[in-house]
């Protein structure tokens, strides 16, 4: 499946698939420096084990595991040894305790192999801790184009749904079909959904005042990106604690979010505006980031994984969050106000049926200024504040 293009930045992605855990009870003991390369396979180069310093804790330990994990498969190890050597050369002790197998499994499941000799191979990628946001690589991509004088009317003009049509619900009914439900949060972190909005076909846009305002705490309103069947499903990831937001609840991986909360809001729109991805929708956050919703139509979290594990590397090199790219992910819904930034979450374009060309590509569908003249003259008293110019 074709998501989206990025140009080649020194990575070489692995893509993973999610596989059943069970409970580790292996204890924490320290390898020996040479053991991950004491034993190859005939059929592998030799670096592929070759020694490599599990980071200290906070510095990457989960990304070592992931790598080392693929090491232990490309070199033929059965799973039992890949998780004995993981869980001895790791600085901290696995959290949760079933980290290690999970990463195994996911690695062993995967169908991906490294290019035969005499083809680029880097035994070594760095952890995803280690990569760090260029602002030099984002700028030169941001060159290439010419920039419009104003982005929010660029989008605008080109949007097939009028955002200043949209509330927070409408913008829901838009992207999701009849019966499926949308969980919605006034906690970032919290399991529990302060509104579940099950779309209907006509559907009753009105949105409660409690959510339109911000919530009940004043940090503003999220959504789940793809749409879940409401129920509570244990998730073996978190020690089978019950969840309505893990992957078991989601009935359709539709979406992928991007976003970025390093580089400047205005950089980071140009350089989404070029991607010749399935543009949705763009909104900005309340605060100073943009998030924006890219279609993915993955039948499966493993195609879902296997579609958006490529770009996750290279988009964190020009600013991306890649903790953002998960298919379970809280969005900023657009529409509702966000106290304590004291600004809307305002929503900036909406495509339901988007195509892969670049937005910057895309023909006017209609002019601001001939909009905001018409509306100006049929009501001289409105937006005197010249909001709607900006």
């Amino acid at each position: 499946m074709h998501l989206l293009c990025l140009p080649a930045l020194e990575f070489q992605a692995v893509p993973a698939k999610s596989g059943e855990v069970t409970e580790q009870k292996t204890p924490l003991r320290k390898l020996p420096n040479n053991e991950f390369s004491s034993t190859r396979s005939r059929n592998m180069p030799s670096p592929i084990l070759a020694p490599s310093p599990c980071p200290t804790a906070g510095a990457g330990v989960h990304s070592w595991i992931l790598s080392m994990a693929n090491r232990c498969r490309w070199a033929k190890l059965p799973e039992t040894e890949a998780v004995r050597r993981i869980t001895g050369g790791m600085t901290r002790q696995p959290s949760p305790s079933n980290e290690v197998i999970t990463a195994v499994q996911k690695a062993y499941r995967s169908t991906w192999q490294p290019p035969q000799s005499g083809k680029s191979f880097r035994p070594h990628p760095v952890s995803m801790a280690e990569i760090k946001f260029d602002p030099s690589k984002l700028k030169a991509m941001v060159e290439k184009i010419r920039a419009p004088k104003n982005w929010r009317h660029f989008f605008w003009e080109r949007s097939p749904k009028l955002p200043d049509a949209m509330n927070a619900y409408s913008f829901i009914s838009n992207l999701y079909e009849p019966g499926e439900q949308v969980l919605v949060f006034d906690v970032f972190e919290t399991k529990s959904p302060v509104a579940v909005v099950r779309v209907t076909e006509p559907m009753d846009c009105r949105v409660p005042p409690m959510i339109e305002a911000g919530g009940r705490y004043g940090n503003g309103i999220w959504f789940l990106s793809n749409p879940t069947d409401g129920q509570w499903h244990p998730n073996p990831r978190q020690n089978n604690e019950v969840s309505c937001r893990s992957e078991e609840s989601v009935t359709s991986f539709r979406y992928a979010v991007l976003e970025s909360d390093q580089a400047p809001a205005d950089v980071w729109i140009a350089f989404v505006a070029q991607l010749p991805a399935r543009v949705s929708a763009i909104y900005t956050s309340g605060g100073r980031s943009i998030h924006t919703l890219l279609r993915v139509d993955a039948a499966t979290k493993a195609e879902w994984d296997g579609s958006i594990a490529p770009l996750k590397r290279p988009l964190k090199k020009l600013g991306g969050d890649s903790g953002a790219l998960s298919a379970v992910r809280l969005s900023r819904l657009p529409g509702c106000w966000r106290p304590e930034k004291q600004n809307f979450q305002k929503l900036l374009y909406l495509n339901p049926n988007p195509s892969l060309s670049p937005l910057i590509e895309l023909p006017a569908l209609r002019s601001r200024a001939e909009a905001l003249h018409r509306w100006r003259r049929v009501c001289p008293r409105w937006n005197q504040s010249m909001e709607a110019h900006r």
